[in-house]
């Protein structure tokens, strides 16, 4: 296991999903606390960060990183922020684009498009956790278009949904967010955005040479295109699209999600925990 990087807002702790099978609560013990052991050799006991990735390890690192503040006087609390399950989609798992409606709606972003944007992209920050200021989402929007991975949805001209991509690597890239208006939703315009999107960054043509598809993406052709659902119901819509988030049975047990050129499981829950100094209760 590893954790980056010792000096976000942030830590990612990162585990190979073959392994994962294989991480009893005994081995996580030893594990996270060698480094809980490592990352105190560059950070201070007393550092107030998030940490997110597979459960099972980021319960076990944030439980080992407080018992040792404790050690130390130091009293930390852990905050579950929230669960996400993750997934991704390659070239053997899209199906066929459906032709419902025209991939030629979508655009990408321009700073043109930020004034009639930012109000759908404050709403969609409305579902993150923690609170940012309205500067704050403005100037993430103002540095989010000019990476060339956000796209915009018009319906008779005005935009209705955006999606955007990022955290890309030689091999993936993720989609970060989906959002359409309330009164666009559950006509398949997030079903249309996201499964044209990937079809397009996994070098699979979505529809025709229009518009933005008739170029390479700039990020490049990547072979897994990930994704994190919040939202456990839109999961069935990235389904759709190919990626590999398992069916729920009535009596609540997961099945199918198999990688079928690896045959291993395709998807996994994710936490992000905050730790964070204890603030003492006022007496009266």
């Amino acid at each position: 296991m590893t954790v980056h990087a010792a000096h976000d807002t942030t830590w990612k702790l990162l585990c190979p999903q073959d392994r994962q099978s294989s991480l009893t609560p005994a081995f996580l013990d030893v594990a996270t606390n060698l480094l809980v052991d490592a990352v105190l050799q560059s950070v201070d006991s007393q550092t107030a960060f998030q940490v997110f990735g597979y459960k099972a390890a980021v319960d076990a690192f944030a439980a080992a990183w407080t018992s040792r503040a404790a050690t130390k006087g130091i009293n930390l609390s852990i905050k579950p922020l929230y669960s996400t399950v993750s997934s991704y989609a390659t070239r053997e798992t899209i199906p066929p684009l459906p032709s419902t409606l025209p991939t030629s709606a979508l655009a990408l972003a321009t700073m043109a498009d930020f004034e009639e944007l930012i109000p759908l992209y404050l709403d969609f920050s409305t579902y993150a956790p923690g609170t940012r200021t309205r500067e704050e989402d403005e100037a993430r929007l103002r540095g989010l278009i000019p990476s060339r991975l956000t796209w915009v949805y018009r319906v008779d001209g005005a935009i209705v949904g955006f999606i955007s991509l990022g955290r890309p690597s030689p091999k993936t890239i993720a989609i970060r967010h989906v959002y359409v208006l309330p009164a666009h939703r559950r006509k398949g315009i997030a079903e249309a955005m996201v499964g044209a999107i990937t079809r397009y960054f996994l070098g699979v043509q979505p529809a025709g040479d229009e518009g933005v598809f008739a170029k390479p993406p700039v990020a490049g052709v990547k072979d897994f295109v990930c994704i994190n659902a919040v939202d456990i119901a839109a999961s069935r819509v990235y389904r759709r699209a190919g990626f590999l988030f398992p069916e729920q049975t009535a009596d609540g047990v997961e099945k199918g999600g198999v990688d079928p050129k690896s045959g291993q499981k395709g998807w996994f829950y994710s936490v992000l925990r905050g730790i964070a100094k204890t603030v003492p209760e006022e007496t009266a």
